[in-house]
């Protein structure tokens, strides 16, 4: 089956200390034909965005040293495009994700979350021009 081309051409980083959750998504998104890298924390996840410029990010808000807030902070001063953002985050409360809004992130997703639905939003947002 021939990928799309338009996919192969995205980068995606994944930000998220939860390493089997990472590599679970790094997976499926490599089979889509998706670029994919990973970070185990914010400050490896900062440093992808400024060797990288991928197109989208998924992050995760609650990581050991620097968390997502800082990154989403961090990402106001990036020289380039910034990344389309999706935060997805296990923390309680609506007011966390209303945070992350605030900071920059585009989307905010609830773990745990459907892989399926994702990807498809992924796509959705390549077929609207927005990646």
């Amino acid at each position: 089956m021939k990928e799309n081309p338009a996919v192969e051409k995205k980068m995606i980083v994944i930000c998220d200390d939860n390493a089997a959750l990472a590599v679970l998504m790094q997976h499926l998104l490599r089979k889509k034909g998706f670029r994919v890298m990973t970070a185990g924390d914010g400050s490896e996840g900062l440093a992808l965005l400024r060797a990288n410029a991928p197109d989208l990010l998924l992050l995760d808000l609650a990581m050991p040293g620097t968390d997502g807030a800082a990154v989403l902070e961090a990402m106001k001063s990036l020289a380039g495009k910034r990344p389309y953002t999706i935060v997805i985050s296990g923390q309680k409360g609506r007011e966390t994700l209303d945070r992350a809004a605030a900071l920059g992130a585009d989307e905010t997703w609830k773990k745990p979350f459907n892989a399926a639905d994702l990807i498809g939003r992924i796509e959705a947002l390549i077929a609207q021009g927005i990646l």
